[in-house]
């Protein structure tokens, strides 16, 4: 009698490190109270300050949040909550075992013809996002070298694992992912991303804030009764 042929292992997929930015677009945000903020702001303290922004970009002070008024308090709760959902999504918090909390600081950008943010990271926190407050620009879309489309203003995403030297068109190989910007949106990714923001063209602004978070986490222990 013959032996049955066994079958052929089959090849099993797992994901590995993998990266998620969520998104969410806010309907009823605060964003002219927010702008009307962001320029009182940069009127008191024009030169601002410089870290990954590039000529035509004003990058306020830290906590600006705290120089907001109602809308600033808006922003706080939008940003936590992007922060927390993003912890127990991704990250595996489980709220009956650990106590989280998170620190927050942000700062505002404004962006005018040709402003950028240079290729950067956010160290010392876990977390990041950006809120969009104003998208005032009309710019058409342009296609890079890798054949991504981008409109100036737009935040890219590069690959962390060094596979984006290798290219092959009709394989998703892109080394770096675009995020089109728009009034209302936030987006949460973690901290140790690279980005960078597409040169702005053009006489309007492209004003966001920008927010840093650090997870805290506290064990539950119930104490049983005597």
């Amino acid at each position: 009698m013959a032996k049955a042929k066994k079958a052929a292992p089959k090849w099993g997929m797992q994901s590995v490190f993998p990266t998620e930015v969520m998104v969410r677009d806010w309907d009823n945000a605060p964003n002219e109270a927010l702008k009307s903020g962001i320029w009182r702001d940069r009127a008191q303290d024009p030169a601002g300050l410089y870290r990954s922004n590039q000529a035509g970009t004003w990058h306020s002070s830290d906590s600006i949040m705290n120089r907001l008024g109602d809308s600033g308090d808006w922003l706080r709760r939008a940003f936590g909550e992007g922060f927390m959902t993003y912890a127990r999504a991704a990250l595996g918090h489980d709220p009956d075992k650990y106590e989280l909390t998170v620190r927050m600081s942000a700062w505002a950008m404004v962006y005018s013809d040709r402003g950028y943010a240079a290729v950067h990271t956010h160290p010392n926190c876990h977390m990041s996002g950006v809120y969009y407050v104003d998208d005032n620009t009309d710019d058409e879309s342009i296609t890079m070298a890798t054949g991504v489309r981008v409109r100036p203003g737009d935040i890219e995403f590069l690959d962390t694992r060094r596979g984006g030297e290798f290219q092959l068109t009709g394989l998703r190989m892109n080394p770096s992912s675009v995020f089109p910007y728009k009034t209302g949106r936030m987006l949460i990714f973690p901290s140790s991303l690279p980005h960078y923001v597409h040169p702005v063209r053009g006489d309007g602004e492209r004003i966001s804030v920008a927010c840093n978070a650090t997870f805290h986490l506290k064990e539950i222990i119930n104490v049983p009764d005597k």
